[in-house]
């Protein structure tokens, strides 16, 4: 098999952590072929990468010179060249970490990409993975038969209650919490998670809304009128490589309609896993943090462009979502098909790349099949291995 990597956006942690470990179960048994731009804004191959991969000397290296390499993370200028060039390879696989989702439809193969595994509140290590037509379609199921779904329920029954538990405050500490979040009363709470900006994120492409995030606020300050009161949390990455102030400015000159938490509350939690208990509702965009709300039940509006699962029974007008949230008639997700889609998500869509039992002909059946239940049962065993089960 042939086998193209393309990696217009991979960044150093993406790259040594999960791309690397690919590559090299591949490599010893299929023609491996790296396509991507030199180094820029934190993304693309350069030397660090090469010596990384000093050991995979089969593979072979296509980076893109020129001026124009900046223009792959986005909006290719040489579009028709890049295509024609992968067409020449005809790989029988692709497997991106791309921004750009329109030129990568247009290539030859089994077309995947390569994106977070990450669901919360499930405990996972940071660097599991899955492939997905589509990195921001969230919360998906496909059609499962009735015995399929009973199958799943039966794998996360036994660790079900114990996360419920594990994210429900006893009552001393929702009144601390409350005291500390100092929310008002006088009307809904929105709940509102900051997604990453940095700039070498360059998905932010894809996003519903003002950009930067300070503007996106600004924005919602607006349309929102003080209707409800936001709550924010900022990106963690933000917190540590970006420039908040203007952020900073935006909710001080909205300081009666919102506020700006830390990432961690006082009892050393995630703020994020507090509000999206405690709130009225969410306003999301491409954020992986739609796994919580659908956890916690909590409404949703998603601003978005991508498809997401009916089962989150997610708003996509906001004043229409307002009314509901001020009249308590806005929908949550569905509870049951919750339990579902997580256990769904760790048998069959997540993939560990230090599995010791993962080989180069399970990583590309994940990529041909992207549904089997043939694996629910063994990589569901994998994930969960290390979580808590519940006690009568």
């Amino acid at each position: 098999m042939r086998i193209l990597f393309y990696l217009p956006v991979i960044t150093p942690w993406w790259f040594a952590r999960i791309v690397k470990p690919m590559m090299a179960l591949l490599a010893d048994e299929h023609e491996v072929h790296v396509l991507a731009p030199p180094p820029w804004r934190n993304t693309g191959i350069g030397k660090t990468e090469l010596e990384l991969c000093a050991d995979l000397t089969a593979v072979r290296w296509h980076i893109v010179q020129g001026d124009g390499h900046t223009s792959l993370r986005t909006r290719p200028d040489e579009r028709e060249g890049i295509i024609a060039f992968v067409q020449s390879l005809a790989p029988d696989y692709v497997l991106c970490r791309s921004a750009d989702f329109d030129t990568v439809r247009a290539f030859p193969g089994i077309v995947r990409h390569i994106t977070e595994g990450a669901a919360d509140p499930l405990a996972l290590a940071p660097d599991c993975f899955r492939f997905t037509d589509c990195p921001f379609d969230h919360g998906v199921l496909p059609d499962l038969a009735p015995d399929e779904r009973d199958a799943l329920d039966a794998m996360i029954d036994p660790f079900w209650r114990s996360m419920q538990r594990s994210r429900t405050l006893d009552p001393a500490q929702q009144a601390y919490l409350g005291d500390w979040a100092n929310l008002p009363t006088d009307r809904p709470i929105l709940f509102l998670p900051l997604e990453y900006e940095h700039e070498e994120n360059f998905y932010t492409m894809h996003r519903v809304g003002a950009v930067p995030n300070a503007a996106f606020v600004e924005e919602l300050a607006q349309r929102l009128d003080g209707r409800v009161f936001l709550a924010l949390t900022n990106h963690p990455l933000n917190d540590l490589y970006v420039d908040n102030s203007a952020l900073r400015r935006t909710v001080r000159a909205h300081r009666r309609d919102m506020r700006l938490l830390p990432g961690k509350t006082p009892i050393a939690t995630r703020t994020s896993s507090y509000l999206m208990a405690r709130a009225d509702g969410v306003i999301l965009g491409d954020t992986k943090v739609y796994s919580a709300a659908g956890f916690h039940g909590t409404p949703m509006l998603r601003l978005s462009r991508f498809r997401t699962g009916d089962w989150l029974n997610a708003a996509a007008d906001l004043e229409s979502f307002i009314e509901d949230i001020a009249d308590g008639a806005a929908t949550a997700p569905d509870a049951a098909s919750a339990r579902t889609w997580f256990a769904f998500h760790a048998a069959n869509d997540l993939i560990d790349p230090c599995d010791p039992r993962l080989n180069a002909d399970d990583l590309l059946a994940r990529a041909a099949q992207p549904v089997d239940p043939g694996r629910w049962e063994r990589n569901f065993a994998h994930f969960s291995k290390d979580w808590m089960p519940s006690t009568p």
